[in-house]
């Protein structure tokens, strides 16, 4: 079945499928984590991007676009190999649905490291899901602060 367009939201569930519609988030989105991933490769810092990467972060976005209100985005970081992608991606998928209210969130999830850390006061062209899955000798704290600057410059 194919996505129906949609006017108001950016993600839906139609016949079991989520689509998404708004063109300029999507776009944006992938403007900035590339932007993102330049600014870690240029740091020496690992990303992946491999099947069960993609498999992951596709997860996450689809799951979480539509439970953060406008203006707020949560940054997310995991260690490779990740074992348990599905497991995985539900696990962190209902901790920021739970809220964070101690702010930024360290803890190992099916024998991989996570940070998550929610940003708030984020233009509203801005993503509001951005994951990234790291070799464990990249620190995830300087991928979540380039992210965190990114996702704060409004252009």
């Amino acid at each position: 079945m194919d996505c129906e367009p949609l006017s108001s939201a950016d993600v839906r569930q139609i016949g079991g499928h989520t689509c998404m519609t708004a063109k300029s988030r999507i776009l944006k989105t992938t403007t900035i984590e590339r932007e993102i991933g330049e600014r870690a490769r240029a740091a020496r810092l690992r990303l992946r991007f491999d099947k069960v990467v993609r498999r992951l972060t596709g997860d996450l976005k689809a799951t979480l676009a539509s439970v953060l209100p406008e203006g707020q985005s949560v940054l997310i970081t995991v260690t490779a190999p990740i074992k348990y992608p599905a497991k995985t991606a539900e696990t962190l998928a209902n901790i920021v649905r739970d809220g964070l209210a101690h702010g930024e969130l360290c803890k190992t999830i099916h024998g991989n490291k996570v940070r998550v850390r929610p940003i708030t006061y984020v233009a509203t062209n801005m993503p509001k899901v951005l994951a990234f899955v790291h070799n464990t000798e990249s620190e995830a704290r300087l991928i979540l602060n380039i992210a965190d600057s990114r996702l704060r410059q409004r252009n």
